[in-house]
């Protein structure tokens, strides 16, 4: 499922959830993520309302949160890549959402969950929940990719290993194979997808409102 508007200024603005993931809402979990993606949603198109095509710039992007606070896109203190399908995809900078990893609390606590984009062009985001420890996970039955046409994929399994973890930061590589969910395909989708060499060096978000939304330490 699709959670979609548009702004005044005629750009739209998407956020999905898979039917995995709310299937998941039954044993409670995940419940939290996905109330914050509906929060996140309606916050966009209101940050998004006042803005015109004349205000954007080539590398700051401002989102406003609840308390009115923003938080600015920097090149050079997260990076990622991979080759998906033979096709390099790579991405730099961090708005202290995409591009930013988050210690979950509660029912996940002990969990990293970050999401990965091309900051100059979010449309195509992968995104992962890990142990916060180094060393290898597989993922599988978890919604881990969604292309700009809201196609989503299931990790079918992708593995995930982390390779350095601190405080402020996490490191990792990653590979494996993400399958077409059923009741998305967009017409043009490929069943299955391979993801391989795939590497991120992140931050841990600093945001106060960014956690806050996510249930974050």
């Amino acid at each position: 499922m699709v959670i979609a508007g548009t702004c005044s200024n005629k750009l739209p603005v998407s956020f999905d959830l898979d039917n995995n993931i709310i299937s998941d809402l039954k044993n409670n979990k995940m419940k939290k993520l996905i109330t914050i993606v509906v929060i996140l949603f309606v916050i966009t198109l209101l940050s998004c309302g006042g803005a015109s095509s004349g205000d954007a710039k080539k590398d700051t992007v401002t989102l406003s949160s609840p308390d009115q606070a923003s938080s600015t896109v920097t090149d050079n203190d997260a990076s990622f890549s991979c080759m998906l399908d033979g096709k390099e995809i790579s991405g730099k900078g961090t708005d202290q959402n995409i591009n930013a990893a988050f210690r979950l609390t509660g029912d996940d606590k002990g969990q990293i969950f970050f999401r990965l984009s091309d900051m100059n062009n979010i449309g195509d985001k992968f995104m992962f929940q890990v142990p916060d420890k180094t060393g290898s996970t597989t993922l599988s039955n978890f919604s881990g990719y969604t292309t700009a046409d809201f196609a989503n994929y299931i990790d079918d399994p992708v593995i995930v290993n982390i390779t350095s973890v601190s405080a402020s930061r996490i490191a990792g590589i990653f590979s494996g194979k993400y399958t077409l969910q059923q009741g998305t395909d967009n017409g043009n989708s490929k069943r299955t997808i391979e993801v391989t060499n795939g590497k991120f060096d992140i931050p841990f978000s600093t945001s106060a409102d960014w956690k806050k939304l996510y249930h974050a330490e």
